[in-house]
């Protein structure tokens, strides 16, 4: 993508092995509650910006026991001048760690657990940030954002915003945290923008990480909270897509298919030259791409066998050079 050269980031490993000298000073939620500044990150579709984040402390109603932890953060996503969307929403990927184990925390019922346990990814517990009875994949609470022309064909826009808590806790009243804590805890998350309504519907906007982790009682530390920080600047990593299609092939609890989550791929045009067509059938020019230039192929499922009905073509949004932002079709042999 031009202007950002992004290396491949190694999601599973850091993910499982959490770069401890990357990490902030720890901050305590203490009254009054301390913060850290605010931080931003740039992708190719906009900016991402932590407007809070800082550590919780879980106590029960009325008791001073201290059961639990996690992380209180605002990330709000302001589209950049190649965005276009009608709608632009949040989709988060969750990891959740207690004594070195996956932890799946939805375990009201038998139906909600084997919901949540078929959408982790084997053996890392990776999921969508989702209730197993809900069949929207769309994060919440959030405020929906968008950049679209108005009536009279300027650009408009507005940010997008959620606000989330996640905690861990001893899962009893009684015990403290630090009794249960035996090994290490963590919860790590994936949040990525997605444009859901108009014209790059189905175009990831980036993705980036936080959350916090609590290692072994051996390390006689307190709990941290992980760097905010850049995941990718369009496609989410390859165990956010891994979760997707689980969400995807599954059910809910209540036995209903629910709304499926986008699977895209970055590409580059190989073809020294790729003509980009309105429709695969009018195959109007939209633009002539050239050599290298980075796109996001969206959509990715064949639905026809046809091949002037997409078979040979792929669906893509130019994520870079003169042409990013524009949404068209290609021939899938221009692509790498």
């Amino acid at each position: 993508m031009r202007g950002w050269t992004l290396p491949e980031p190694r999601w599973e490993w850091e993910w499982t092995h959490a770069p401890v000298a990357e990490l902030p000073p720890p901050e305590r939620e203490t009254p009054p509650r301390r913060a850290p500044a605010p931080a931003g990150v740039r992708t190719w579709g906009g900016a991402f910006t932590a407007e809070q984040y800082a550590l919780l402390e879980v106590t029960p109603p009325g008791g001073h026991r201290l059961i639990g932890h996690g992380a209180d953060i605002t990330v709000s996503f302001r589209p950049g001048p190649h965005a276009d969307a009608d709608r632009i929403e949040f989709v988060q990927l969750a990891r959740t760690v207690q004594n070195d184990e996956p932890y799946n925390k939805y375990t009201a019922n038998d139906k909600e657990t084997r919901t949540a346990e078929s959408r982790m990814v084997p053996g890392d517990g990776a999921h969508i940030d989702q209730l197993p009875r809900v069949p929207s994949p769309w994060f919440a609470p959030a405020t929906p954002g968008y950049r679209r022309r108005n009536a009279a064909g300027k650009w408009q826009a507005t940010d997008a915003s959620m606000h989330d808590t996640p905690t861990l806790s001893s899962g009893d009243i009684g015990t403290s945290a630090a009794e249960a804590h035996t090994g290490e805890w963590s919860q790590q998350f994936e949040t990525a923008v997605v444009a859901t309504a108009g014209a790059q519907k189905g175009t990831y906007y980036g993705s980036v990480r936080w959350g916090w982790r609590w290692p072994e009682p051996l390390a006689r530390r307190d709990p941290e909270l992980l760097k905010f920080e850049i995941v990718s600047a369009g496609v989410p990593s390859p165990t956010f897509l891994a979760a997707a299609k689980l969400w995807n092939d599954s059910l809910t609890s209540e036995g209903a298919r629910p709304e499926p989550v986008p699977i895209a791929e970055n590409r580059k045009v190989k073809a020294k030259s790729a003509q980009l067509w309105d429709d695969p059938v009018k195959r109007r020019t939209i633009a002539a791409l050239p050599k290298g230039t980075p796109v996001q192929r969206i959509d990715v499922r064949p639905r026809s066998s046809v091949p002037s009905r997409s078979w040979f073509w792929a669906k893509v949004t130019v994520t870079g050079g003169p042409d990013a932002g524009r949404t068209g079709w290609l021939w899938l042999t221009d692509l790498s």
